[in-house]
């Protein structure tokens, strides 16, 4: 963070002052020089509070009807901080969601965790889910470097990252002091970003009402235990083949594999999607589908819940027979929590049950 900040501040002063541009390209790639850092400045026009003319709006409803109108594909929804707190109290800061950026416009970063869902409401159990899945990549993502390490150890290409903090040692120069500090950084020691994806469209059904979307949205800040790096995504995507190619355009993929997107599901929702009655009852068609999402760097982590048997007892289901009848190339497209790792016990419908005999 330290050395992502010291980046982004001189970027921006360089943008302002518009000279040095030599010294300042020499400087970045003289602290980014592993393969595959990289550093893009885009310059757009402002939409976030600050700069903010009155008459903007930024509301989640004014994404959702940038989606209904036919204006964006996607867009991300952030949570913007309304009062900060200089003694670090958690408690006392409130966020606020505010539409940012559209379509092409998103730096989506690479390797992203995507969750779908209605979130009417949004809840603890989409929360426990999407951090379940951040700490399933990470161990995904440790994995892959080191068998690429392994395969690659003579290459600074795949250089490990692993040196500890102490090695950081004071330069007379404050690129060298950074560099020095990227270098004790491990690539994959930061959580991958969550973004909830809503679609505002539905297949057979009218459009979400913007008001509506804007009501449930409005949830995602008051949760706690939220992921460290997260967002909400509006898309016109209702259906995964959909949301899939929306998303590959946008996303890239992971430095160890072809990954570029990870859709984190239940077990209910992953049973509909390998359902040969959804692909004209087709398992070929099943297979044909899930393959062109695999080309796309598409993966899938799914969470179990408890099911009531016939005899009245209960038990963990996550997808592990479904998975086991498609073939092996495509087997490897899921990752099946246990149940320690997650189990689901509530859902958003006896949550809007409470909440309406609450009222």
């Amino acid at each position: 963070e330290t050395v992502v900040s010291n980046l982004v501040l001189a970027s921006m002063i360089q943008y302002r002052e518009g000279s040095g541009q030599d010294e300042y390209d020499s400087m970045i790639k003289e602290i980014l020089d592993k393969d595959g850092d990289e550093l893009t400045v885009q310059s757009y026009k402002v939409t976030g509070s600050s700069g903010r003319s009155k008459t903007s709006d930024c509301s989640p409803a004014a994404g959702a009807r940038q989606i209904i109108q036919g204006d964006a594909n996607i867009v991300s929804i952030l949570p913007v901080l309304q009062n900060a707190n200089s003694n670090n109290d958690d408690s006392s800061q409130s966020f606020q969601m505010e539409t940012a950026l559209a379509d092409g416009e998103n730096p989506f970063p690479n390797d992203v965790i995507i969750v779908p869902g209605s979130y009417n409401p949004p809840h603890h159990g989409h929360v426990g889910l999407a951090n379940a899945a951040v700490a399933a990549l990470r161990q995904m993502r440790r994995t892959e470097e080191k068998g690429c390490n392994e395969v690659s150890s003579s290459s600074n290409m795949l250089r490990s990252r692993y040196s500890s903090l102490e090695s950081f040692s004071t330069s007379s120069s404050s690129s060298s002091a950074l560099k020095n500090l990227w270098d004790t950084v491990d690539k994959y020691e930061y959580d991958p970003t969550v973004l909830f994806e809503m679609s505002v469209t539905n297949a057979d059904k009218p459009p979400l009402d913007p008001s509506e979307v804007e009501r449930r949205v409005s949830f995602f800040p008051t949760l706690s235990d939220m992921p460290k790096d997260w967002g909400v995504i509006l898309t016109n995507a209702p259906l995964f083949s959909q949301k899939t190619s929306l998303l590959d355009e946008v996303c890239s993929s992971s430095p160890f594999s072809n990954r570029k997107m990870t859709f984190v599901l239940g077990t209910d929702t992953f049973v509909r999607i390998i359902n040969p009655k959804y692909y004209n009852n087709s398992v070929e068609n099943m297979i044909d589908a899930l393959v062109q999402m695999k080309e796309k760097g598409v993966h899938f982590i799914v969470g179990g819940r408890l099911e009531q048997t016939e005899s009245g007892s209960k038990k963990f289901i996550n997808g592990e027979e479904e998975v086991k009848s498609l073939p092996v190339h495509v087997q490897e497209m899921f990752t099946l929590l246990t149940e320690e790792e997650f189990r689901l016990d509530v859902s958003s419908t006896e949550i809007r049950k409470q909440m309406e005999e609450q009222k």
